[in-house]
C-alpha cells in the first residue's frame, strides 16, 4: 500500500493486546517528522555596525506512514547563532515556539559587524532547537538539535566613517563646526550628499527635525578623505559633555543606481563655557546722595576674553545708574580687573539692602556672536541719609550793638573727596553779617578746615541764643555741583559793656560846649 504523500510502504504488525489475547493494528513506520529548513534572504551586512538579519525557518514536514500532523510540528523551536566567524552575535538563544508543517516563521538576530571586514560570502552557522512526536500511539516524544549553514555577504561597495566633529562653539553661540569624512569602502561612491542632523539642544545649519541639513560631498574614491564645514548653533541651557550627531548618505554607485548608506554615528563636544565671577563689592551709598559701586571681577577662564563689557542692572528703582556697561580690559584666565558705577540714590529711599544683577558680555571665539555670562546676583546697602559736612565751635558770642568775627571748624563727612567748597552765612535781624562766604578749595573723607565770617547784633537784640543759617555749595569726585542742606547754628547775644567814663573823659575837650540836655540824651541811648 502506498502512502499518498510520500509513497512509502505501510506496514501493519498485528500485536496481541495484553491480557485480552486479541490482535490489534499500528503503524510499526508511523514514524512522520518536521522538516525545517534555515535561510536568509536578505543577507546583505555592513562594517562596522551592528545590523538585524532575519533568519527564515521553514517546516516542510516528512510524514512517512499515517496522517496525524502533531508528528509533523516542531514544538519549542529555539535558535541561536552559533559559529559567527568573524561576526559577533549580539542575540541570545531566542524561544520561537510551534512551527506546523508548511509554516514559515521569521526570526530576527542581531550580529555585530567589524568595520575592517573585508567584502565577500561568508558562512555562519545556525543551531535550532525542537522536539516532535513520531509515535503518536505509544506517546513518543523525540529531541533534535540540528545545524544549518547560512550565507553572510559583506557587499562590495562605498562605505562611510565619519570623525568626531570638531568646533570650538560653546553653550549658547552659533559658529562653525568641521566634519571629517572618510570612504573606507572599495567602490567609488559618486554625487555624495550627507544628511547631518544634531540631537537636543544642537541646530545644524538652522535645519529641523522634518527638514535636516543636507551637504554636498561629492565624488569619493576608495580610501579618499574630504572635509564639510557645517553652522551649529547650541543651546543655552545644554548639559557638558558629547552630543550625538547623525550623518547618513545618498550616493550613485558605479553603475548611476542611486544608493543609501547607514546612518554613521559622531559626536560635538561643545567648548567649555566661558565664565566669570565677582569677587569683591563695595559701595557708598546712602539716602539722597550719590556715591559709587565698586568691585572687581575674574575671568575664570578658560580662554582669554579681549572685548568684554560688565553690564550691572539695579533692582531697585531708588538706585540710578545712568552708565550700566563698563568695558573691561584684556583679561586672560585668572587675571582681575577692577570696575566702578557712579550710583545715585533717591532721597525718597529707605535705608536698607538693594539687588543687583551683573552679567558679562563679549565675542563667542568665532567672533560672529555676543555671548552672555550670568546674571550673577549682587547685594549693596543704602545707609540713613547723613550731612556731608558737621560743624563745630568754640562757641559764637557778639555783643549788642558790637560786630565780631568768629571761626567755623567744618569736617567732610562724606565717602569721597569734595572740592571748591563755598560756604555761605545767612543771618536775619536782630543779626546781619557783612562778610558771608568763606571758601575751601578741598577736603577730603574726614578732613577738616576752619572758615571765618563776622556777625553784628543790633543794640536792641534779645541777649539769648540766635540761629544763623549755612549751605554749602560744592562738587562731588565726578565734578557735579551740588548744593548742600541748610544747616542752623546758634549764635550768642550777650549784654553790651560798660564803659566806666573812660570814654566821656577823653572827649571832654571836645564836647566843652556840649548843654546838659544833649549829654542827658547820649546818656539815654547807651542805656538803651
Amino acid at each position: 500500500m502506498t502512502s499518498r504523500k510520500h509513497g512509502a510502504v505501510l506496514i501493519v504488525v498485528f500485536l496481541t493486546v495484553a491480557g485480552m489475547g486479541l490482535p490489534t493494528i499500528v503503524s510499526a513506520a508511523e514514524v512522520g517528522e518536521p522538516n525545517l529548513s534555515v535561510y536568509a534572504p536578505d543577507n546583505e551586512i555592513q562594517p562596522g555596525t551592528e545590523n538585524s538579519i532575519n533568519l527564515k525557518i521553514k517546516n516542510d514536514a516528512e510524514l512517512k506512514a499515517g496522517s496525524d500532523s502533531r508528528m509533523l510540528t516542531a514544538n519549542g523551536v529555539t535558535v541561536e547563532l552559533e559559529d559567527t566567524g568573524p561576526f559577533e552575535a549580539k542575540s541570545a538563544e531566542t524561544p520561537v515556539g510551534p512551527i506546523q508543517d508548511g509554516q514559515l516563521v521569521e526570526v530576527p538576530q542581531r550580529i555585530e559587524v567589524p568595520d575592517d571586514v573585508e567584502p565577500g560570502k561568508y558562512e555562519v552557522t545556525v543551531r535550532v532547537r525542537y522536539s516532535h512526536w513520531n509515535r503518536i500511539s505509544d506517546l513518543e516524544r523525540q529531541t533534535e538539535s540540528k545545524k544549518y549553514d547560512v550565507t553572510l555577504v559583506v557587499p562590495d561597495e562605498p562605505r562611510f566613517d565619519v570623525a568626531t566633529v570638531k568646533s570650538d562653539v560653546e553653550p549658547g553661540a552659533s559658529g562653525e563646526a568641521t566634519i571629517e569624512i572618510t570612504n573606507t569602502g572599495t567602490e567609488r561612491a559618486n554625487e555624495t550628499r550627507a544628511t547631518i542632523s544634531g540631537g537636543t539642544g544642537v541646530t545644524v545649519d538652522g535645519a529641523t527635525a522634518e527638514a535636516p541639513a543636507q551637504e554636498a560631498i561629492g565624488d569619493l574614491e576608495p580610501g579618499e578623505t574630504t572635509t564639510t564645514t557645517i553652522d551649529v548653533t547650541l543651546a543655552k541651557s545644554i548639559s557638558v559633555g558629547e552630543k550625538p550627531i547623525e550623518v547618513g548618505f545618498t550616493y550613485r554607485d558605479t553603475a548611476g543606481i542611486e544608493r543609501e548608506a547607514p546612518v554613521e554615528i559622531t559626536t560635538l563636544t561643545p567648548a567649555p563655557e566661558q565664565s566669570f565671577s565677582i569677587a569683591t563689592l563695595e559701595d557708598t551709598l546712602s539716602v539722597g546722595y550719590e556715591g559709587e559701586i565698586s568691585g572687581e571681577i575674574t575671568n575664570d577662564g578658560p580662554r582669554s576674553i579681549d572685548d568684554a563689557v560688565l553690564v550691572v542692572e539695579p533692582m531697585s528703582e531708588s538706585l540710578f545708574i545712568e552708565d550700566t556697561r563698563y568695558a573691561l580690559p584684556t583679561l586672560k584666565p585668572g587675571e582681575t580687573a577692577s570696575f566702578r558705577y557712579p550710583t545715585d540714590v533717591s532721597g525718597q529711599a529707605d535705608a536698607g539692602p538693594r539687588q543687583l544683577q551683573f552679567s558679562v558680555e563679549y565675542t563667542g571665539p568665532s567672533g560672529e556672536a555676543t555671548l552672555s555670562d550670568g546674571p550673577m546676583s549682587k547685594r549693596v546697602v543704602v545707609d540713613e541719609r547723613q550731612d556731608e559736612f558737621s560743624i563745630a565751635d568754640d562757641g559764637v558770642t557778639v555783643q549788642q550793638g558790637k560786630t565780631t568775627e568768629f571761626a567755623l571748624t567744618i569736617t567732610n563727612e562724606r565717602d569721597q573727596t569734595l572740592s571748591n567748597i563755598d560756604a555761605r552765612l545767612y543771618a536775619d535781624s536782630p543779626l546781619s553779617t557783612n562778610n558771608d562766604e568763606a571758601f575751601v578749595p578741598e577736603l577730603e573723607p574726614g578732613e577738616s578746615a576752619e572758615i571765618t565770617f563776622d556777625i553784628s547784633a543790633s543794640s536792641a537784640a534779645a541777649t539769648e541764643l540766635h540761629p544763623v543759617e549755612l549751605d554749602f555749595e560744592y562738587e562731588t569726585e565726578r565734578g557735579e555741583s551740588t548744593l548742600s542742606d541748610v544747616y542752623q547754628h546758634p549764635i550768642e547775644v550777650v549784654p553790651a559793656e560798660s564803659d566806666g567814663g573812660g570814654f566821656l573823659g577823653s572827649l571832654a575837650p571836645a564836647m566843652f560846649g556840649l548843654t546838659i540836655v544833649g549829654l542827658g540824651g547820649v546818656a539815654w541811648w547807651r542805656r538803651t
